[in-house]
């Protein structure tokens, strides 16, 4: 059975432009998620309401003192900084750069920079809201 070839390591300050594009893709992606994960939030929260009136009325149900709303709220923190981290890591791993993956939650909102200083020592631009990496017009 063959072997896949290695991908060549980077140095610290370099990335392909697809590098550069997957994780464009991912910043483009992520308002959307937590869009998403807004609405998720909301009809968790009613259903949990509704769920814990009908299991124990008129109170509702309570665990260690707090309703099962409370406990869907803490869920749903844990899992968005779970998927903030995860975007971090993954944007962090593209870039090739240990800042973002020492802390890829605080990171996130800086890896646009570090795209955008790696397009332009490549001669690139990106076009649009997070759109594809490219060539720089010659007019700027």
């Amino acid at each position: 059975m063959k072997q896949p070839e290695a991908r060549p390591l980077l140095s610290l300050d370099q990335s392909s432009v697809e590098d550069l594009d997957a994780a464009l893709r991912l910043y483009r992606r992520l308002p959307l998620e937590l869009l998403g994960f807004l609405v998720l939030l909301f009809a968790g929260m009613v259903g949990l309401s509704r769920l814990s009136t009908a299991l124990s009325p008129p109170y509702g149900v309570y665990i260690l003192g707090w309703d099962l709303v409370t406990w869907g709220l803490l869920l749903m923190i844990a899992l968005l900084f779970g998927l903030l981290w995860w975007r971090g890591r993954q944007v962090g791993q593209l870039l090739n750069d240990p800042a973002i993956m020492a802390s890829p939650v605080m990171s996130l909102p800086a890896g646009i920079g570090v795209i955008a200083e790696r397009a332009k020592a490549m001669d690139m631009e990106w076009s649009g809201f997070f759109g594809p990496l490219r060539p720089r017009r010659n007019g700027r």
